[in-house]
């Protein structure tokens, strides 16, 4: 599964579609390059999960302490987790988007039963937070995805697709092209547009249908929002032009 095209591949490519108008006319070959990255975030970003994306860490609980800070530089986003007691009795952890704070008493003390990546302060410092507050030392393994590592280049080391693999290059050169078009004022972008969101959603592991539909539904309604609006204010210069 190797991620060995460029971003210059990929051009080379878009460039027939684009009559060979250029990509890379402005600073720092922009737009080219924010085009490739918003394609690279889009596919890497919730609520995508890739196997060749995936890392993991663990983290020992400590009696009555509910929160843990955690540097992890590659941090994306959390998928799974699992709680490990002494006796080597694994259960999967209830993934949530924040948890309340507890007071931590011998009462409410047990073994977590949900986390959340709770806080992020963008210096690589994670902290997550498991509920109950636990009742003694348990091993929490934490799965996640990793972050997009922008592309800073089209060719070389910082202008790979890395980490997508080279087999999914189908997805990420329609998605560089219709952001291409786009550009250009050019109406097929509508059709390679949806290509690239059917063609990610399809390829997409481990994600519910629901959750594939809802993501695909919202991306066509906002795509047309957008078509609709241009379509209005190209009509509105028109009615003031006559």
């Amino acid at each position: 599964m190797a991620s060995t095209i460029t971003v210059q591949k990929t051009i080379d490519w878009a460039l027939t579609f684009l009559r060979y108008q250029p990509v890379t006319i402005g600073t720092g070959n922009e737009p080219a390059l924010t085009n490739a990255n918003v394609v690279l975030q889009t596919i890497i970003g919730e609520p995508f999960t890739w196997r060749w994306n995936r890392a993991s860490f663990t983290q020992a609980t400590v009696a009555g302490t509910q929160d843990y800070t955690v540097v992890t530089p590659t941090f994306g986003f959390l998928e799974k987790a699992t709680v490990t007691d002494s006796n080597g009795v694994i259960t999967e952890l209830e993934v949530k988007d924040v948890l309340s704070a507890e007071t931590a008493n011998l009462a409410n003390q047990a073994r977590p039963s949900f986390i959340s990546t709770q806080n992020d302060d963008n210096a690589d410092n994670i902290t997550f937070r498991v509920m109950p507050v636990p009742d003694a030392v348990y091993t929490i393994t934490v799965v996640f995805q990793k972050q997009a590592v922008l592309l800073t280049a089209l060719t070389g080391a910082g202008g790979t697709w890395a980490p997508i693999p080279d087999y999914m290059s189908y997805i990420y050169n329609r998605g560089f092209l219709a952001l291409s078009l786009e550009m250009a004022d050019d109406p097929r972008f509508q059709v390679e547009h949806t290509r690239f969101l059917a063609s990610l959603v399809s390829a997409a592991e481990g994600l519910p249908e629901a959750d594939k539909n809802l993501f695909l539904g919202n991306a066509l309604d906002s795509q047309a929002h957008a078509q609709a609006l241009m379509l209005r204010t190209q009509q509105a210069i028109q009615a003031r032009g006559t």
